[in-house]
């Protein structure tokens, strides 16, 4: 699969966890530590949006039962057993640009 662009309208909005979707993904974007954080859109203990959410110390904070995250491997804080999807993105020529991977069916029908 293809890196995609993030539009240039979420770029300047470097405050706050947005919410975006694209090619049929839905996903939490943040700028966090001079950079750019793709992230999975829902925290996997009560399901509660992470959009709502906010950064702490390189984490994000979920607005329910205050679950965090790490943003750089998605691991939960010790005790918490769980974790969110961290999406690769890279900035090339001024663009942002975020990477899904393959799904499964991809992969198996790729060959």
């Amino acid at each position: 699969m293809p890196w995609y662009e993030i539009p240039v309208k979420y770029m300047s909005i470097r405050s706050r966890v947005q919410l975006l979707n694209i090619e049929g993904r839905s996903f939490c974007l943040v700028f966090n530590d001079d950079k750019w954080v793709a992230f999975s859109k829902s925290c996997p203990h009560a399901g509660a949006p992470l959009v709502d959410g906010w950064c702490e110390d390189g984490q994000i904070v979920c607005p329910f039962h205050r679950h965090s995250f790490d943003l750089k491997t998605g691991r939960g804080k010790l005790g918490q057993h769980n974790y969110i999807k961290i999406y690769p993105t890279k900035i090339e020529a001024d663009r942002c640009l975020v990477y899904f991977g393959s799904s499964l069916w991809s992969r198996l029908f790729s060959k």
